[in-house]
């Protein structure tokens, strides 16, 4: 059995102990020993984004803001949905150092595209400033988020949807993924200003295990799937 390697170390947003691990050709993102996302996961993620993109086709300068980097399954994704030459698609890091990680380690950079935008003055868990009003998409893997999170932040809060609702245009959507059903999410997006609609996708390609997509509507949300 080939050993695990630690690539390098640093430290999250908030100054969790973050690691980037090699294992058999596949890397890992681990804080405080508990796995935030694997190069070879993105399948739901990718589902998610796919969704999310189909009514920004038509938009010459469609906007989406990532809580978060991870191994940058969803910017690879929404690249690729979204070929607008204006399209914008903002990360708010949770690791400074995670970017250049990425893109030194990976054998295809998720980042390499002028359209890609890392906002380093801000982190997942800081509400979006007004600057980012108008936006057509947040985009929030809330597995990874709990697990580099400060304890007093919840995606389930009001202030924290609530800055969602704010933040995106009329029709523009939040897509949320995580591993099982998240308790009163449904309930507080409804209370919140979102019409939604819930999904499923395996992990990955070979995985039996579903992760639980959220697409949440500022507006009326009908399903093209």
């Amino acid at each position: 059995m080939k050993p695990r390697r630690i690539v390098a170390q640093t430290n999250s947003c908030i100054q969790l102990n973050l690691d980037f691990i090699e294992h058999d050709g596949r890397f890992f993102l681990e804080c405080e020993g508990r796995q935030v996302d694997g190069s070879h996961q993105g399948f739901a993620t990718i589902k998610l984004i796919e969704l999310m993109s189909l009514p920004f086709r038509p938009a010459r300068q469609p906007r989406i803001v990532f809580l978060g980097l991870g191994f940058g399954h969803a910017v690879r994704a929404a690249r690729e949905s979204l070929p607008q030459e204006k399209a914008s698609f903002v990360i708010l890091p949770e690791a400074e150092a995670l970017a250049d990680l990425i893109s030194k380690n990976l054998a295809i950079d998720p980042l390499d595209d002028e359209r890609v935008h890392l906002d380093d003055n801000l982190d997942p868990f800081t509400l979006l400033p007004p600057e980012y009003a108008a936006s057509q998409g947040i985009f929030a893997d809330l597995d990874q988020l709990e697990a580099l999170s400060p304890k007093n932040w919840s995606i389930t809060s009001p202030n924290v949807l609530g800055n969602f609702h704010e933040r995106l245009k009329t029709g523009g959507l939040l897509g949320v993924i995580a591993n099982r059903p998240v308790t009163g999410l449904e309930k507080t997006l409804r209370k919140s200003g979102f019409e939604v609609t819930t999904d499923f996708a395996p992990s990955s390609k070979k995985s039996k295990k579903n992760r639980t997509l959220y697409l949440a509507r500022k507006g009326h949300y009908r399903s093209k799937h």
